[in-house]
């Protein structure tokens, strides 16, 4: 007891003591950190400061850059527009006049119309307008009516350009144009000045009216304009957009003397100050090295009218020989500092007494609280045995929630696929003992992607809550529900009598999707696909279900959304069919299955081979002749479309090249793209260097697209297919027509060849409908100027016809069926007669 009293005695004198030591440590390192930072905070404030406001006068200097560029770019854009304008309006003028007096002479009218339009003058009077008929001959000119009445037909400009001849020959063919020419201006005769005209044809009398402008004039009219604005551009007292032209002439300047001597100031020689001399040579020489800045003596500061140290930013425009600038005075940065250092100063004292008093404070503060230790550690003990009683309890509640979460879903309070199994097992179990059926439906929404992308993913959210209770709602004795994931839900019903019973639980679930869902205002419509499976018909265990209720599910949706479907043996032989084709369509490149075919495109004019479509062909030992239907689709599902095309590519490349070698004739091949295809990184770039190393002329190959490609994405498709074209290649529409959109394709890409839908070709001769589009086919091609091409000809008729309606290329049975190469050579590299003596084969 002695030796314990003993350690409470040092326990209350120790901390105390302590306590002092520590408080007067920490003083004295506070004190002499107070003052290292003061010298820090000081020094990083003029480094800061001088760099800010550097980095603000360049960013000043740069933007009024940016926008005197913008402003001198748009020259020729700014002249075009305001003298079509002015064109137009005479045009308007003259039209006005005509109209009202066509039943006059053409002397007389022609005579109001250049009163009207002889005194009209614009741009500071500099502009006026002229008429000439389009053969060469003055109507009227404003400012040299001497020549009305005179030929100008061969009139030339510096350059030689007949400028009346060309503006006439172009208001004549297009109706209106603009034209250039160069002329010596009055003011300077020893230089070509360039001027743009405008001029419209006024067809009654054949005339165009028109007026022009120097560039150089346009250009003048925006320097002043923008001198004007930069002289009222100011930055508080002392700062200031200057100009100085590089023969040293001030053309904005804060300072208003300084323009004013500039008609004194021929040479920067006889400036009034030598300083002001220099200092105006230097901003000239960074100026003319491009930017920079720049230390100098200023000749005037603003606010003291003396003249003072100075930093400016100098950008110079060389198009213009102007020297843009703006800085700072140092004696405003030093007088800043001065300033902000002061206050650091004094705030750092005033810290440091706060700190003072708050150590001391905070040492009586610990010194007391020491002293009442010992006791608050006693009921310290108390604390923590209630404390380790309370986190028991909350243990509890935490591992019930965490058994919960574990089996349920978080969003919808369903059962998650854990208790799923279990659920499903025991009705399984039921199900068995009583001799009854269970069904399993496998519950989708359809297009839930649409509400998530149309709504946003918390209206999506909620719609699977709402979802949620109403399907626990609809629940019977022992019946259940899960959420499986994503959209889908899983509906287990035991006890089940009969497949009608399913039938009307499965209709239940449908009927609840005919009603609006109003989620956070939004009436929202939505369906679901269901698919069906039964115990014991189907399976005995829960995977089983689950898996074949998914499949079923899978083929509703591929049927009919909406609906819902049972397993049977059907489906599944189908399922397993899909499920080898796409096994076997992996290995059917490595297994050498894959095969190319050619189908002839036929002259229809001359009757003679143009070229060839390369078809792709699959034969597999367990599947036998697979459709390209059937597997090209499950190629781009699946991922291999790529494989495949860039094989049925080389090969076909290959085999053409070949055929060519040993032919006269230079057959045209034709390749199908798909769209996944097309849309690769590297697929342009991989054609042309596979075209490139097999020495295959480019401009015999067409690429075919159908429309869906740009229907999809047509601003992320049109650059390849401009590349396509580039590279010499041709590109075919294929099933032209059958869109609702094709029309607008062929103004806006690169199409060279459009293909006739054969299901246009089969009603040719039977529906007028038909043969009407087949010949408006026709003829569109025939204004665009592409090459049209109808596939599907199986009778001499149909081809007559398309022959008769003047279609270029034409393929199909009557001709050839698709050949192997050397079917192809066999046929094609020997001569044959102008109409293959071909029967009509049945497809």
């Amino acid at each position: 007891m002695t030796q314990d009293l003993k350690i409470l005695r040092l326990i209350k004198i120790i901390p105390p003591i302590i306590v002092i030591i520590f408080a007067i440590l920490v003083n004295v390192i506070i004190i002499s950190n107070n003052q290292a930072t003061l010298k820090a905070d000081i020094k990083t404030l003029r480094q800061d400061f001088i760099k800010t406001e550097k980095e603000l006068v360049k960013s000043q200097v740069k933007q009024l850059v940016q926008q005197i560029n913008y402003e001198k770019n748009s020259t020729r854009a700014l002249l075009k527009k305001d003298i079509k304008s002015r064109v137009y309006q005479a045009h308007r003028i003259a039209m006005t006049i005509y109209e009202a007096n066509k039943h006059k002479p053409e002397v007389q009218v022609t005579k109001l119309i250049t009163d009207a339009l002889r005194s009209i003058r614009f741009n500071q009077g500099r502009g006026y307008y002229f008429i000439y008929k389009t053969n060469g001959l003055n109507v009227m000119h404003s400012t040299l009516p001497v020549i009305e009445g005179t030929s100008k037909w061969d009139y030339q400009d510096i350059k030689g350009n007949y400028v009346v001849r060309e503006m006439g020959q172009l208001a004549k063919s297009k109706g209106e144009g603009f034209s250039r020419w160069w002329f010596e201006k009055p003011q300077n005769k020893n230089k070509d000045f360039e001027k743009i005209g405008f001029s419209k044809h006024f067809s009654p009398y054949d005339w165009f009216i028109g007026t022009g402008e120097y560039v150089i004039d346009v250009e003048n009219d925006i320097k002043q304009r923008l001198l004007q604005r930069i002289s009222n551009i100011s930055y508080g007292t002392n700062r200031y957009i200057f100009v100085i032209d590089y023969q040293g002439n001030y053309l904005s300047h804060h300072t208003k003397d300084l323009k004013k001597n500039n008609n004194h100031n021929q040479s920067l020689t006889t400036t009034t100050t030598t300083t002001t001399t220099t200092t105006t040579k230097r901003i000239i020489d960074v100026a003319k090295q491009g930017e920079d800045y720049l230390y100098y003596i200023s000749s005037v500061m603003p606010s003291t009218a003396k003249p003072a140290d100075k930093i400016s930013y100098i950008v110079g425009l060389s198009d213009w020989e102007w020297a843009i600038g703006s800085g700072v005075y140092i004696g405003d940065i030093e007088n800043y500092l001065a300033t902000r250092e002061k206050a650091i100063s004094q705030q750092h004292k005033d810290q440091l007494s706060d700190i003072l008093w708050l150590s001391l404070f905070v040492t009586l503060f610990f010194v007391t609280l020491s002293l009442f230790l010992a006791n608050y550690l006693g009921r310290r003990f108390a604390l923590y045995e209630n404390q380790i009683s309370t986190d028991f309890s909350e243990l509890i509640k935490v591992k019930e929630q965490l058994q919960y979460q574990a089996l349920h879903d978080s969003l919808t309070k369903l059962p998650n696929r854990i208790l799923l199994d279990i659920q499903i097992e025991q009705g399984i179990a039921l199900s068995k003992k009583n001799n009854t059926k269970l069904a399993l439906m496998f519950v989708d929404l359809d297009d839930f992607k649409k509400i998530n992308d149309l709504y946003g993913h918390s209206v999506g959210d909620e719609l699977l809550a709402t979802l949620g209770t109403i399907f626990n709602q609809m629940l019977s004795a022992g019946d259940s529900v899960a959420r499986f994931g994503g959209d889908e839900f899983i509906f287990c019903f035991p006890e089940l009598d009969n497949l009608a019973d399913a039938e009307r639980k499965a209709k239940r679930i449908s009927e609840i999707f005919k009603q609006h869902f109003v989620i956070n205002g939004k009436s929202i419509y939505s369906s679901c696909s269901i698919g069906v499976a039964m115990y014991p018909d189907d399976g005995d265990a829960s995977e089983q279900l689950i898996s074949k209720a998914d499949i079923v599910l899978y083929k509703s949706k591929s049927q009919q959304k909406g609906n819902f479907l049972f397993f049977n043996d059907t489906i599944n032989t189908q399922v397993q069919r899909d499920l080898l084709l796409e096994s076997e369509l992996h290995l059917a490149i490595a297994n050498n299955e894959l095969d190319v075919l050619y189908q002839p495109q036929i002259d229809a004019a001359t009757g003679q081979i143009y070229g060839v479509e390369a078809l792709v062909r699959w034969y597999n030992p367990k599947l036998g002749h697979v459709s390209p239907v059937e597997f090209i689709q499950v190629a781009e599902d699946v991922g291999i479309i790529n494989d495949i095309g860039n094989f049925v590519i080389k090969k076909s490349l290959q085999d053409i090249l070949q055929f060519n070698n040993r032919s006269n004739t230079q057959l045209h091949l034709s390749i199908n793209i798909s769209p996944k295809q097309l849309m690769e990184p590297d697929f342009v770039s991989n054609v042309i260097n596979l075209t490139h190393e097999m020495a295959v002329d480019n401009r015999l190959i067409t690429l075919e697209i159908t429309e869906n490609v740009l229907i999809n994405d047509l601003a992320k498709v049109q650059p390849v297919l401009q590349s396509i074209r580039n590279s010499g290649m041709k590109l075919s529409l294929d099933d032209f027509g059958t869109g609702y959109s094709s029309l607008s394709y062929l103004s806006n890409l690169p199409i060279d060849e459009i293909k006739i839908d054969r299901s246009f070709i089969d009603k040719l001769l039977t529906n007028d409908q038909s043969e009407s589009l087949v010949k408006t086919i026709i003829a569109i091609g025939q204004f665009c100027d592409l090459t049209v091409i109808a596939e599907g000809v199986e009778t001499k008729e149909q081809y007559d016809h398309l022959r008769h309606y003047r279609c270029d290329l034409v393929q199909g049975y009557y001709f050839d069926r698709p050949l192997s190469l050397a079917a192809l050579i066999a046929t094609y590299q020997v001569s044959h007669e102008t109409e293959p003596q071909i029967t009509h084969i049945q497809n």
